[in-house]
């Protein structure tokens, strides 16, 4: 794979890192105003009923009554319904945590390519400087042996 698509990807998988990382924060943070809407109603629903049980003993006329009950029912509902909301909710930000985690080890593993791309490059690059040197090292060896020679036949020919 070329180092420009490499790159290209990378960014890709970065962005789409971002964006789950985002819908991760807004679940996370609609679960938290269902957790604490869902609070809200149960503290409602605790004063309600300890507000009508304190009032039982006075004389109420039975409608009163009547409607005091339905009413904690219908409070009760909205309780019922507000945990469902919550669940709801919460598995929406479990789901974008999942997909936060699968989209971060994709862009780990991209980077990891695109490392080990550079340090493959970086070792045929020490590869081609060692081949230079040891070709200039040859050269020069060769040159130095021959020079030798020749010293060696020049100085023999003047000594005959």
């Amino acid at each position: 794979m070329n180092p420009a698509t490499l790159r290209t990807l990378i960014e890709l998988a970065a962005a789409k890192c971002d964006a789950a990382q985002a819908r991760y924060a807004a679940m996370q943070q609609l679960a938290e105003k269902a957790r604490a809407h869902l609070l809200m109603l149960r503290q409602y629903a605790k004063e309600y009923d300890e507000r009508a049980r304190c009032k039982t003993g006075d004389s109420r006329d039975p409608s009163a009554e009547r409607n005091q009950v339905v009413f904690l029912d219908r409070l009760q509902l909205a309780v019922g319904a507000q945990e469902r909301e919550l669940a709801v909710r919460e598995k929406a930000a479990a789901a974008a945590a999942g997909e936060v985690a699968l989209c971060l080890r994709k862009r780990k593993s991209l980077e990891t390519l695109a490392l080990r791309r550079i340090e493959r490059e970086r070792i045929a690059e020490a590869r081609r400087e060692q081949k230079n040197t040891d070709e200039f090292a040859q050269r020069s060896t060769e040159r130095g042996t021959a020079a030798g020679l020749e010293k060696g036949a020049a100085t023999a020919g003047s000594e005959s």
